[in-house]
């Protein structure tokens, strides 16, 4: 039974094995053939922001805010108007003078001007319009006649809707969202960033386990190695070789699942820096290519303040800086729904040059004739409208009260309820902020203590299996012995391997609540 179980143990141990080699051989055969991308972590980071899609999409959003302040800032920009016309009417007159009995008008018209809104809630209008009339009464002196104006209109906002800050809420808050939108692009990258330097150590941590494990694997051949020496020399029972190959077969299952962690934290790399966008630099494609990151982890301890911590987080968190601007935007829909409570007040003014010619006839009325004093050609009308002698001005205010007022008080009142909602949640977000920062700096010192800790328990981890070893090769010792040993100091060493990747892991997360990774990084988005 025994020489069964050591036959089926061998072939499994055998079979394993050979899936180790082939999977390490293709692995290092693409690091060797330089299908293989070296990466640093800097490398990394930038590869990501360059080709990651989320980064694409919000960097977009910036210049879509920017149009909506030109959108708004468009309110104040001149507009020109023009019209022209042509007809004729036809009809019949009830006046017992009338000659002849049905009049026939024909008028052609132009006009044209700008006009224009200042901050200030100046409503500006400029135009001028001429017109030409062909009648066929006999009492028109003028046929045709010319008729040119030169209009002017003012409406000054006294109340509602008076100032710059007012009519120029709409621009502020568009300037303002274009912030929010650059800070919302600056914490999607904190938050690209701080994934790919999370990934990148869970890749470097992969590959030293896994180095760990394949030491493992060899450790345990070797006392099987040495075991079977033994029993062939008749100072073990052949169970021992039972128990060795099954440690052997464990440690190999330990090899695998390492080298499934490390090809699963690849692939995450891949995907966050888009291997796909990189693959024409390749012969084979993107997914093919083995990733093989450079730096190594940090081992010297950094001294944090919390303090310092806490004010560089407040001052640099795009979250926070968020808040702020959003706030700003409540306090000017404030101010604006409270002017919208006013009455309308205008002050309105207008002023009109006018001037008239054309060709003067002889009328007979009475039994005399008379002949207009306006005569002169098309252009004698403006010689007329700009000597200022005929004008027709007007100034005068404009009133208008909403009865109960309800809509604007309802919308003035939603408007200082949200800027109260805005300060809790600011303040709201500030323990937030503190408390992160809190957990990291405190999770720093930790690992840093637990850096110190493992590794003096790997230390020892390995002066104990040395001396075990020494013992079991004199017969002092047993096998079972020198695998609890072997098992004792590959946790040793997967602990103390983790404790430093954590250790820098929380130095990466403090730069994160901090929001100083992209400085850091020398990283301008």
């Amino acid at each position: 039974m025994n020489k069964k179980l050591i036959f089926v143990l061998t072939l499994f141990t055998v079979h394993c094995s050979l899936f180790t080699v082939s999977w390490a051989a293709t692995r290092e055969e693409k690091i060797e053939s330089k299908n293989a991308l070296f990466l640093s972590l800097k490398e990394t980071v930038a590869l990501a922001l360059k080709n990651n899609l989320d980064i694409s999409i919000e960097r977009i959003n910036p210049e879509i805010s920017k149009t909506e302040i030109t959108r708004n800032e468009a309110e104040f920009d001149y507009n020109f108007n023009g019209s022209t016309s042509v007809g004729k009417n036809i009809t019949p007159s009830a006046s017992a003078f009338a000659d002849p009995k049905e009049a026939e008008n024909e008028v052609f018209s132009v006009s044209a001007g700008i006009n224009k809104r200042s901050p200030t809630g100046t409503n500006y209008q400029v135009s001028i319009d001429t017109q030409r009339t062909m009648t066929n009464s006999k009492y028109q002196g003028l046929k045709p006649q010319y008729t040119s104006n030169l209009n002017l209109s003012v409406t000054q906002n006294l109340l509602k809707d008076f100032g710059v800050d007012v009519n120029t809420a709409k621009i502020k808050i568009a300037s303002h969202n274009r912030d929010i939108s650059i800070n919302q692009l600056k914490g999607k990258g904190i938050t690209i960033i701080s994934q790919v330097e999370e990934i990148y150590w869970d890749m470097v941590f992969a590959i030293e386990d896994l180095k760990v494990k394949r030491e493992s694997f060899r450790l345990a051949q070797d006392l099987e190695r040495r075991i079977r020496i033994q029993v062939e020399v008749g100072t073990m029972a052949p169970i021992e070789i039972t128990q060795a190959q099954a440690e052997v077969a464990a440690r190999e299952e330990d090899v695998i699942i390492s080298q499934n962690r490390v090809e699963s934290t690849e692939d995450r790399i891949k995907k966050i820096i888009n291997i796909e966008s990189v693959r024409q630099a390749h012969d084979e494609g993107g997914w093919d290519l083995a990733i093989v990151p450079i730096d190594t982890p940090k081992m010297m301890a950094e001294e944090v303040i919390l303090e310092e911590s806490m004010k560089t987080a407040l001052e640099n968190r795009p979250e926070y800086a968020q808040s702020k601007i959003d706030l700003k935007n409540k306090n000017i829909q404030v101010e604006y729904k409270k002017n919208q409570l006013y009455p309308t007040l205008d002050l309105i003014g207008s002023l009109k040059l006018n001037g008239i010619s054309g060709d003067a006839e002889d009328v007979a009325f009475g039994g005399s004739v008379s002949r207009s004093g306006f005569g002169g050609d098309y252009f004698k009308s403006y010689d007329r409208l700009t000597s200022g002698n005929y004008y027709d001005w007007s100034v005068g205010l404009s009133l208008q009260i909403p009865i109960g007022n309800r809509a604007s008080n309802s919308s003035y009142i939603a408007a200082k309820l949200d800027v109260e909602k805005g300060i809790k949640s600011l303040k709201n977000l500030e323990h937030q902020i503190s408390v992160e920062v809190r957990e990291a700096v405190r999770s720093i010192d930790t690992n840093k203590k637990r850096v110190n800790t493992t590794a003096v328990s790997r230390r020892l981890a390995e002066e104990k299996l040395s001396a075990e070893e020494k013992k079991f090769d004199v017969g002092m010792s047993t096998s079972f012995n020198v695998v609890e040993y072997q098992r004792d100091l590959i946790a040793a060493k997967t602990r103390e391997i983790s404790a430093i990747i954590d250790y820098n892991k929380s130095l990466l997360n403090l730069e994160k609540v901090k929001g100083t990774i992209l400085e850091k990084n020398n990283i301008e988005l």
